[in-house]
């Protein structure tokens, strides 16, 4: 690893991590070998081969039948609730053939040695240990559903730094976005919150910006401003992989990927209301339904419903969303599973938290002169979504060696936003000019197709993957999309001292009724070959390489006309051939080690609307990542090791307000996360991340060497649960989250100071008439700590966030 990396490992932070593991260190090494959450099985006696492909499809294990050993047998009889390898054990009983797991994570069959005792059939009706990703298991997941490209992959054994948010993890935090996700993940920093009205961002491995978050939806990729259209309420788990990801998902901005994993149908009748308050005013009812259609389990659906309206807890804001999301299974078959859905969702912000921009020499006010929980804009001032989905994918078994996976996505989502952003005339002075934009409509289309191929050459067991991912965007724009001239750059209240925060009629103005025109479009093919090759039970290697073209095309007539300009058009048309290579090492069954490289072509991004260079799209660019890492699965907890470093193209927008590239970011850190049960009452997620991230081959030579803008180098958090003996079902929850210095400017002569927020909380979890009822509440920013998150936004205020769910 680069030299850079050691002068940054402060000993403060390390000793903090040296804390996190220490009481792990003492707790017996078992590797839990578990895979996927629990469900209830009523299959009879049949040909071993139909038993198996139906129980391996549904659970999404990676299984390569060998006919020799799966013909001329039969399956005994699963009945009771298992998770996914469980229930293939069960099938196996009395079979002579038992189950055998590489390296890689992948299953096989073997003959049972001889003299090896047989165990007698039996019918379970229940699990001993806890299903992963609950409570219970300390939130530690063994699989991740989709690794792209490479579909289900133990979490333990993939050669990338990844983690997953489940399901009870995000209800009992109470997450109604990707910012409670993101401020407890120790690799990820908050960049704009969501009371800020955008999509998700994020800074993730030193890397921020708006654009910088990539998204898929069950391994569909996305792009960035469709996360506005995600929702954790339908979401079963949330798997964020940091790094480049082109190789997994398609052309993807280095940084991180965050892939929602759609919550699936349920086969047994599941109830579920909450009923819960966001902070302040703001309420919501969430009703979550599942169970088969009919009576042999071949049709099953999950029907997610929500509204929430109120004003939150920062003063004259308030937050509305619904959201109607349907899915179906089809289990045409014991090899064929059908998944089908569809949802629509609104979400209106009013009263936007303000972006400041403080412009070259104006002091910055420290944030304690400001109040948190105020509007340093207009109540009038919005941001509408309305996005509508639905999708389609296919798992088909075609034999012992060939499996087919294929799906599809379209979405179609209108965003609408007017702002008036705080900007700085003295360190006591501001004003507030109006950002107003007309509604922008967006159309996405995605899809991937994948043959995979589980077979034995000689001695090494291969499972390779040929396939195509594909995505396409295009959104259109009125050509009156801003008024200007009019009241578009001018400030309804003037100039006015830091202490005024007067609210005034919205100015009256027209937009969005001229001609709608392309603005910009983007189409992405990535063609794929990848294979894991497994040696023996301690090495395996995962070699791909893909083609990548990227076509972008953007229009600056909305920048153009309205100044007088002639319009302008970008156009780009590139390949690139990229490799992935992974080697991976598990020495001991409980630890996995690997290495890998990977290239990744991606778009060059287009300028934002605040940049004086709206629109305008920069040409694809090619970045590259090293990586070596440990994972280790210690008694109840995992954890993770990762040493990185990533060089890309340099793209922000310089103090003069254009967006553009300049010289090559080389950033180079480390990961560490723990996640699970320490001692059996005290559950912690949490870590440490170290980046070390220089501008370097800059224009501007004073700025060489110089860290970019907005970028901590250094991370600590912790997450922790901890359960009460004397009252079961009490759990007492809180946290503590730390971000490092982050610089305001290029130059680096303007910095904004760390800071650390704290979470208190509480859970109890009950039975009522043979129901569950969970009351949940959590205190966030505990002591209303005020302080700047970025160079743009303040940090929230103390919220109060509590809910009541029944499931029955």
């Amino acid at each position: 690893m680069p030299r850079s990396i050691e002068s940054f490992l402060r000993p403060s932070l390390l000793a903090m991590a040296i804390a996190i593991a220490a009481p792990l260190a003492s707790t017996p090494l078992i590797a839990a070998e578990t895979a996927g959450n629990l469900r209830s099985y009523n299959l009879p006696a049949a040909p071993l081969a139909t038993t198996l492909n139906q129980i391996a499809s549904q659970a999404g294990i990676a299984l390569a039948l060998d006919p020799r050993l799966a013909n001329g047998r039969t399956s005994a009889p699963v009945q009771g609730q298992y998770d996914g390898v469980g229930a293939l054990q069960a099938a196996l009983r009395g079979t002579g053939v038992q189950l055998q797991q590489s390296s890689a994570g992948t299953y096989s069959l073997v003959a049972t040695p001889e003299g090896s005792l047989a165990l007698p059939e039996t019918s379970i009706s229940a699990s001993t240990s806890p299903s992963e990703g609950t409570a219970e298991a300390g939130y530690r997941l063994e699989n991740v559903r989709n690794v792209g490209a490479l579909g289900a992959m133990k979490l333990q054994d993939t050669p990338y730094s990844m983690s997953v948010a489940s399901q009870e993890f995000l209800k009992n935090t109470q997450a109604t976005t990707l910012d409670e996700v993101f401020k407890r993940n120790p690799a990820t920093q908050l960049f704009a919150p969501k009371s800020a009205g955008y999509a998700s961002a994020v800074s993730v491995r030193g890397f921020s910006g708006a654009g910088n978050l990539n998204i898929a939806n069950d391994g569909l990729r996305f792009s960035t401003n469709a996360d506005a259209g995600n929702f954790i309420e339908d979401t079963e788990q949330l798997e964020i992989i940091t790094g480049l990801t082109g190789f997994l998902y398609g052309p993807a901005q280095p940084g991180g990927l965050a892939n929602y994993v759609l919550k699936r149908p349920t086969y047994t009748r599941y109830n579920s209301v909450t009923l819960g308050n966001a902070g302040g005013e703001n309420y919501y009812l969430h009703g979550d339904f599942g169970g088969p259609l009919d009576s042999e389990g071949q049709f099953a659906y999950r029907l997610n419903l929500l509204s929430q309206d109120g004003e939150t807890a920062i003063d004259l804001q308030k937050r509305r969303r619904q959201m109607i999301s349907l899915a179906l299974d089809w289990n045409v078959s014991d090899d064929l599973l059908v998944q089908f859905d569809a949802s629509h969702r609104k979400t209106q912000m009013r009263g936007l938290s303000s972006y400041w921009y403080v412009p070259p020499g104006v002091e910055r006010p420290s944030a304690s002169s400001l109040k948190n929980d105020k509007l340093y804009s207009q109540k009038w001032s919005f941001s509408d979504n309305q996005t509508d989905k639905a999708g389609v994918r296919a798992n088909w078994r075609l034999n012992d060696v060939f499996t087919l996976r294929g799906a599809f996505a379209a979405q179609q989502y209108t965003d609408e936003y007017t702002y008036t952003g705080p900007t700085l005339t003295s360190a006591t002075t501001y004003t507030q000019p109006i950002y107003a934009f007309a509604p922008t409509d967006t159309e996405e289309k995605s899809g991937y197709l994948f043959l995979d191929a589980a077979f034995q050459t000689g001695w090494l067991d291969h499972k390779m993957t040929l396939g195509y991912q594909g995505n396409t965007v295009r959104t259109k724009q009125h050509e009156d999309h801003i008024p200007f001239p009019g009241p578009q750059y001018t400030s309804p209240v003037g100039d006015i001292s830091l202490g005024e925060r007067p609210q005034v009629e919205k100015p009256g103005y027209s937009i969005g009724h001229g001609d709608k025109r392309l603005a910009n479009s983007a189409e992405s093919n990535n063609f794929l070959l990848g294979d894991i090759i497994t040696f023996n039970e301690q090495w395996s290697t995962i070699l791909g390489v893909t083609q990548t073209q990227i076509k972008s095309y953007a229009n600056e007539f909305v920048y153009t006309a309205p100044f007088g300009k002639p319009e302008t058009e970008t156009k780009y048309n590139k390949h690139k051939t990229s490799p992935n290579i992974s080697l991976i090492y598990k020495p001991m069954p409980w630890l996995t080690t690997y290495a890998t490289y990977i290239e990744g072509l991606q778009a060059g991004g287009v300028a934002p609307n605040d940049a004086l260079n709206a629109g305008q799209a920069l040409a694809p660019q090619v970045s590259e990542q090293y990586e070596i890492g440990a994972k280790a699965t210690v008694g109840e907890t995992l954890l993770t090791l990762a040493f990185f470093n990533i060089d890309k193209p340099n793209n922000y927008k310089n103090s003069l307000g254009l967006y553009t590239q300049d010289g090559r970011q080389e950033n180079n850190g480390m990961e560490f996360s723990v996640t699970g049960k320490v001692v059996p009452a005290l559950t912690v997620v949490g870590g440490v991340t170290l980046i070390d991230a220089k501008i370097k081959k800059t224009a501007i030579a004073a700025n060489e060497g110089n860290a970019p803008t907005n970028v901590a180098k250094q991370l600590a958090k912790v997450y922790a649960e901890y359960d009460l003996d004397a009252l079961p079902g009490f759990a007492l929850t809180g946290g503590a989250f730390y971000t490092g210095k982050q610089y305001s400017d290029e130059a680096n002569h303007d910095s904004l100071p760390s800071f650390t927020t704290f979470d208190a909380g509480a859970r109890y979890k009950l039975h009522v008439a043979d129901n569950n009822l969970t009351l949940r509440v959590n205190l966030s920013n505990l002591s209303n700590k005020e302080y700047w998150l970025n160079s743009f936004y303040l940090g929230d205020p103390r919220t109060v966030a509590f809910s009541a769910q029944l499931e029955f």
